[in-house]
């Protein structure tokens, strides 16, 4: 089965808990040949600054790693990605930075499908929250 779907911050939060079984569906999908698993690199900024201080910074390293290697591509921010989350910033003025960053990069390359339980993305056109199936 094929996935499509950016994986948001708290995705990677909720997994390193480990007690959601069906994110494990989703990581052991990414290596599939049809599947398209992206994340931002802000969210890789989101968490050296906010994991490391509880897990340390070769852990959240690893963690990072460890999605590189199981298939997730990690998506800077283009041009056009940077224009579009500055223009959903510009309209919904309560999306924090990073999530109109990692929204615009979902409605890049994953047809605005995102992994997250973070309710900022339910205010953004054209965003499929998915969170808990896969």
């Amino acid at each position: 089965m094929a996935l499509v779907g950016c994986l948001d911050t708290r995705f990677y939060f909720a997994y390193a808990e480990g007690k959601l079984p069906w994110m494990r569906r989703i990581v052991d999908e990414a290596r599939q040949q049809a599947s398209i698993l992206v994340s931002s690199t802000i969210t890789i900024t989101e968490l050296l600054s906010e994991m490391s201080p509880a897990v340390g910074l070769e852990t959240v390293q690893h963690r990072i790693n460890s999605a590189k290697i199981a298939g997730i591509e990690f998506i800077p921010p283009s041009e056009a990605i940077a224009s579009r989350a500055g223009e959903m910033s510009l309209r919904e003025k309560t999306v924090p930075l990073a999530d109109a960053i990692i929204a615009a990069t979902a409605l890049e390359r994953t047809q605005g499908r995102v992994y997250t339980d973070d309710p900022h993305f339910d205010r953004i056109p054209g965003i499929h929250v998915v969170w808990g199936r896969t």
